[in-house]
């Protein structure tokens, strides 16, 4: 998976449960979340709501590689 992808199966994945993906999972794993999160919250107006905190989030976890 690209990078991009990766940020978005993240992104997808803290819509629906609020979290980021385990970073013990598989890309494989995450892989199924981009898939299957995309076709769940297309088209949800609210989702955008959901987004609060998400880029945050992911850039504490990026900075926790460095």
């Amino acid at each position: 998976m690209t990078e991009a992808e990766l940020k978005e199966a993240n992104r997808y994945y803290w819509i629906v449960k609020g979290q980021l993906i385990p970073k013990s999972w598989k890309e494989k794993d995450i892989q199924s979340v981009y898939e299957g999160y995309f076709k769940r919250i297309w088209g949800k107006h609210e989702n955008g709501i959901h987004e609060d905190g998400f880029e945050e989030a992911y850039e504490n976890r990026l900075q926790s590689k460095v």
